[in-house]
């Protein structure tokens, strides 16, 4: 009885005790001790939290940096897009205008270049328009958008059209230099060809660098189309005419977009 009697002082003795110390605790607020205490205390614990709070934000800034790059990166593309298309529209918002000056009196029907055939030796491609498109099942000449000679249409179909390159060794046109001097292009390799046909009286015509253009000798081609530049010009001394070699001046392996030249 008298153990029990014991315990129930101890307990009561110790309210007493934190009753006092919580009235003490409550007065002292304002001690500067307590204060630096406090301070002290809380620093503490912020010290021991601080580094699962930096890993927390570092993962939110490294997400939000993997979100930015690659908005940076779409933006990108988005703005080399959009300076390729730019530069198409300056280079050919004129071609109508510049076409027409060149060759008048034509209408140039526009085309893209679907596919070129596989093999080295077939020199023809495939344009994606057609009859139903106002393309003529007749021969028509094909320039690119500088206006140079292509080729010409070969076969016509109601969507799609043939194109016979100018690189052919069958391929041949009538053709004429600004000073009047007549020849024939025939293709021989590579991106080069020959114009037959030239008198050795028209040698003083003739310099490196002259074009030649298709001539009103022609029922498929229109007069005045660049075909090919002068690179060398040879007077050979057992032979009647000239030996003029020639450059194609269209670059026939990067075609994209060409124009069939109709009336």
């Amino acid at each position: 009885m008298r153990k029990k009697k014991f315990s129930i002082n101890n307990n009561i003795i110790l309210f007493i005790i934190c009753s006092f110390l919580s009235v003490i605790l409550f007065f002292s607020k304002n001690i500067d001790e307590f204060q630096y205490f406090k301070v002290h205390f809380s620093n503490f614990f912020s010290i021991i939290f601080s580094p699962k709070q930096a890993f927390n934000n570092l993962s939110f800034i490294e997400s939000q940096n993997d979100s930015l790059i690659l908005q940076i990166k779409k933006i990108s593309e988005e703005n080399l897009n959009l300076k390729q298309r730019i530069r198409t529209i300056n280079t050919y918002r004129d071609y109508d205008k510049k076409l027409n000056k060149l060759i008048p009196n034509y209408n140039f029907i526009p085309a893209k270049v679907l596919n070129h055939a596989l093999s080295n030796s077939t020199h023809i491609f495939n344009v994606n328009i057609g009859s139903k498109d106002g393309v003529s099942d007749k021969y028509k000449a094909v320039i690119n958008y500088d206006g140079n000679l292509v080729g010409k249409t070969w076969v016509v179909t109601d969507s799609k059209t043939e194109v016979h390159k100018i690189s052919d060794i069958s391929f041949h046109v009538y053709v004429k230099t600004d000073k009047d001097v007549d020849g024939q292009f025939s293709y021989k390799s590579g991106k080069l060809g020959v114009i037959e046909s030239v008198s050795k009286h028209d040698e003083n015509l003739l310099n490196i660098g002259d074009i030649f253009y298709t001539s009103q000798s022609s029922n498929i081609y229109p007069e005045n189309i660049p075909v090919a530049k002068v690179v060398d010009i040879q007077n050979r001394r057992y032979e009647y005419e000239l030996y003029i070699k020639v450059e194609i001046l269209a670059d026939l392996n990067s075609l994209r977009n060409v124009f069939i030249v109709s009336r």
